[in-house]
């Protein structure tokens, strides 16, 4: 190979590694187009949703009864298919929040592999984060039921309860069937794990590293995360789980122990309800009993594994900068 083609060569992965970012050229604020983004992901994942859904109640509905078609019929439905209306919610899903994570990236990237945006990568101490990310997410979890209680004091409306109330017992409905633990753990536990991480941690946590600064950037994309889910009753809970995953997002520098962490969360809850389901529709309320000794544990052990994860933060992925 001559030194004209070797140069050749050379300039043009520098120009490939070193293009100015399409929001950039366009004139757009990183963060605003993550907002944005985000938005558009969410309202294609629950339009999607609602038409899969409507073929799925249309092709299994009496026609002749369709006049009277009530919500409680309607739920009744659902639960009877709960497993073809979670194939459903899996698909939306997988389209509309994972694939959107990988165009959204193309948006904001400096360089053209995709995978160091998204922190699609190793760390350099990835199984001691993973580690101590199912650690922290089993000693967090009194203070998930302590912000589930106090939420319950928040005025969310009899709607967001009876929404709460209804997705609590398609839950309980997939555990009943045949297998129903393992539909669990792949709808409710791997495919959110997945998606809902290249979405939040993955692209937006990473693009408002680009705007602002990570304590920002770690509040708003666990805002947005919890706005996300339509669930005003587990809204302080939802938002602490969130800052928990971008935490270790940013220790790590790597996505694959918020992914893990958002199973063990998820996964976690489903295989305990499969042996108390009542569990799944006991919601928090000002007079329910607290686990004031654990909670109390929590609050002290959680700090430290927080330390530990720092202590142990990757650097061998490039910062938001320079992606």
């Amino acid at each position: 190979m001559t030194s004209d083609n070797i140069s050749s060569t050379d300039n043009q992965t520098f120009y490939e590694q070193n293009i100015e970012p399409w929001v950039e050229r366009n004139g757009f604020a990183h963060w605003a187009m993550a907002l944005m983004w985000v938005l558009v992901s969410a309202l294609f994942f629950y339009a999607l949703g609602f038409v899969l859904q409507t073929i799925l109640i249309v092709t299994n509905l009496d026609l002749s009864t369709a006049s009277e078609l009530t919500p409680s019929k309607l739920l009744e439905l659902t639960k009877n298919k709960v497993v073809q209306f979670m194939v459903i919610n899996t698909i939306a899903q997988v389209v509309s929040i994972g694939w959107m994570a990988f165009l959204g990236a193309k948006l904001h990237q400096r360089i053209k592999d995709k995978k160091p945006f998204l922190r699609l990568q190793k760390g350099d101490s990835l199984f001691p984060q993973i580690g101590l990310t199912i650690m922290l997410f089993i000693v967090a979890f009194p203070i998930v039921i302590f912000l589930g209680w106090i939420n319950s004091f928040l005025p969310t409306g009899d709607f967001m309860k009876n929404l709460a109330e209804q997705n609590a017992e398609v839950f309980r409905s997939l555990l009943e069937v045949k297998g129903g633990l393992v539909f669990a753990l792949l709808f409710v536990g791997i495919t959110p794990a997945i998606c809902e991480e290249l979405l939040f941690r993955g692209y937006m946590y990473r693009a408002l590293e680009k705007s602002t600064r990570v304590v920002v950037a770690i509040i708003v994309s666990s805002l947005v995360f919890s706005l996300f889910h339509i669930d005003l009753t587990g809204l302080l809970p939802r938002f602490f789980l969130g800052a928990l995953l971008a935490y270790v997002t940013w220790t790590s520098n790597s996505l694959y122990p918020a992914m893990v962490g958002h199973l063990v969360n998820n996964g976690g809850l489903m295989i305990a309800a499969s042996f108390n389901p009542e569990m799944l529709t006991e919601s928090p309320s000002p007079d329910s009993e607290m686990p004031w000794l654990l909670i109390g544990l929590s609050f002290i052990v959680t700090p430290g594994v927080l330390y530990l994860l720092k202590k142990y933060r990757s650097e061998i992925n490039p910062k938001a900068e320079h992606v």
